[in-house]
């Protein structure tokens, strides 16, 4: 089971290719990052998800004429967000009620796909949710969506979906707030889309969705284990006692690429070679609280590696070779990016000249991408072996020569 929160992410286009795709991994929560200079908006997530209609099928005619703009407005951000969610289509589609609860809520088939909400009906929850929205004029932004989703051999039921959307909705401290529910099983990965109004229907209160990424992950894992999903790593594990526990903190995998150099090529790979020099240098660093761009520049330089912009971010190069590969410095360890360290140590600095004779400005070691990579051990071995085959050689030769008699002929 997966839970994206897409209100906030830097590339919209790039949540389509995850949901129709499974995951190698069972359950986990996945967050799209958010974007470094606050200028998320979820106009452009109700955007991506309402234009996907206006893209041509392949019975469509492509007409020259102008695209028009969708409305900004707060009705129209509901009224395309539900569009989507049952994937209407501008045809008269039959509304077919299958349950109806005490508490309102009602669940349904819309053009084939299993909804719920608990509007009054399911044909006027977009015109519900605008007008209550339209109450609150400090929040602008009324809609929040996100998404669940299930591997490709989980085929949880309707009812269970349902609940789990109810679930977290409930955890986020929206419960008797308007919402939709929508089961898409068009992927691979059955999954449903839930729209939840922020505003109160009774205090037009919005409702406040701090650390709402971490509440959704901590809900996937109270769910994978009352429905007997698989669990999957997130940000919180069950520990002892059946408590659940802040999981401890894993570094990302290796990019793509540099396994594959290792393997074929026999040769390490510049990130695998910064990974086992600097990494824990830099996690020391850091605890010390006493970083500076200067004392990474030097923990670099030591190992024969140098820090530079590229582009917005910062990458790892070969000092020694500054015109061969670099490696994105967030992937050797996550703090070295500059979003996150200017917030603490200021802009961006290059690095010293390195022209003073002492020694902190030394290269201790350096990158060898000629070097043999399985053999780099075994090498350092035979010559050792071969050094002491030398030495007991002239050991044993010393000890013959020194009992060694001139025979009496």
């Amino acid at each position: 089971m997966t839970c994206w929160s897409p209100s906030e992410m830097p590339s919209m286009p790039s949540i389509c290719p995850r949901l129709a795709s499974s995951s190698p991994s069972a359950m986990n929560v996945i967050i799209p990052p958010k974007r470094g200079d606050k200028g998320s908006s979820f106009n452009r997530l109700v955007s991506y998800i309402s234009d996907r209609g206006d893209k041509p099928k392949d019975d469509d005619l492509v007409s020259a004429a102008p695209r028009q703009n969708a409305s900004r407005t707060k009705k129209a951000m509901f009224d395309r967000l539900v569009d989507y969610a049952d994937r209407n289509d501008g045809d008269n589609r039959a509304v077919v009620i299958t349950d109806v609860f005490p508490d309102g809520r009602q669940r349904l088939i819309s053009g084939g796909i299993s909804c719920e909400t608990n509007c009054f009906s399911w044909e006027t929850s977009a015109a519900e949710m605008n007008m209550v929205a339209a109450q609150s004029r400090r929040c602008q932004d009324p809609v929040y969506h996100f998404i669940l989703s299930w591997r490709e051999n989980e085929l949880p039921t309707d009812a269970q979906i349902f609940e789990c959307a109810e679930h977290c909705i409930r955890q986020l401290g929206m419960e008797g707030h308007q919402y939709v529910t929508a089961i898409h099983q068009d992927t691979d990965n059955t999954h449903c889309h839930v729209a939840v109004n922020r505003v109160n229907p009774i205090t037009y209160k919005a409702a406040a969705l701090w650390n709402d990424a971490d509440t959704l992950q901590k809900s996937c894992r109270v769910l994978e284990r009352k429905y007997g999903f698989i669990q999957d790593n997130g940000s919180w594990q069950w520990g002892v006692n059946d408590q659940l526990v802040r999981a401890p903190f894993r570094y990302g995998s290796a990019p793509q690429g540099t396994v594959p150099l290792q393997v074929y090529s026999n040769t390490e790979s510049l990130y695998h070679y910064a990974v086992r020099e600097v990494r824990e240098k830099l996690s020391e660093l850091i605890k010390s609280r006493e970083i500076t761009w200067r004392k990474i520049h030097l923990a670099l330089h030591e190992r024969g590696l140098g820090l530079k912009e590229q582009g917005e971010g910062l990458v790892i190069y070969d000092f020694l070779r500054p015109e061969g590969p670099v490696v994105k410095a967030s992937s050797v360890h996550p703090t070295l990016t500059k979003f996150r360290l200017e917030a603490h140590i200021g802009a961006f600095e290059g690095p010293p000249t390195f022209e003073h004779e002492e020694w902190s400005y030394g290269i201790f070691s350096s990158y060898q991408p000629e070097f043999e990579l399985r053999d780099k051990d075994v090498r350092f071995d035979r010559r050792q072996a071969r050094a002491e085959a030398r030495l007991d050689l002239k050991m044993r030769y010393k000890r013959y020569r020194d009992g060694w008699e001139k025979p009496d002929l």
